[in-house]
């Protein structure tokens, strides 16, 4: 991965943690204090994140992938409590108004973990949740969402059916 992408991954994670600490993540009857077994930790999301690729880099808390040509970053800190997983959008044509706004459409009109992201001039979609109260259930879905979002960047206006598509019960509709 190139060292603008690796440094545009960890610049967007900053600035959504940053954005995740401002909006209040905190729940109330859930996590470790409710349930101190089924707390996610590091090594868990690490394993977990692992089982969804084939291959992995990196080191604790910052491990990287890439899965049909889309680069994926999962960045964990037990200290803040917070998961994020990066993944890339790669697009090779001019990005225009259309694309801005069909990606905040995508982002408003679903209740949807993954949303789409832009930092140093770089198009990710990104999954982010509290660590503690994360379950396998709901990272595989991001996973899932964010990939999906990724690969399916500019090919629908509004961005909308791409969530639909990623949705666990999509075949439910």
């Amino acid at each position: 991965m190139p060292r603008s992408v690796a440094r545009a991954f960890v610049h967007t994670s900053l600035a959504l943690g940053s954005a995740f600490s401002l909006a209040g993540c905190a729940a109330i009857g859930v996590g470790p204090a409710a349930n101190p077994d089924a707390s996610m930790d590091q090594v868990r999301l690490e394993r977990l994140f692992e089982r969804q690729v084939e291959k992995v880099a990196g080191g604790t808390g910052y491990v990287r992938s890439r899965v049909d040509g889309v680069d994926l970053v999962l960045i964990s800190d037990p200290t803040t409590d917070r998961m994020q997983l990066i993944v890339q959008v790669p697009f090779a044509e001019t990005v225009g108004v259309q694309h801005l706004v069909g990606m905040l459409q995508a982002n408003f009109h679903h209740g949807l973990d993954a949303k789409y992201a832009v930092s140093e001039g770089g198009f990710f979609s990104v999954f982010g949740h509290r660590l503690s109260t994360l379950t396998e259930e709901d990272f595989v879905a991001g996973y899932h969402q964010a990939l999906t979002l990724a690969q399916q960047f500019g090919s629908v206006t509004s961005g909308v059916e791409v969530l639909e598509e990623a949705s666990p019960d999509a075949d439910a509709r």
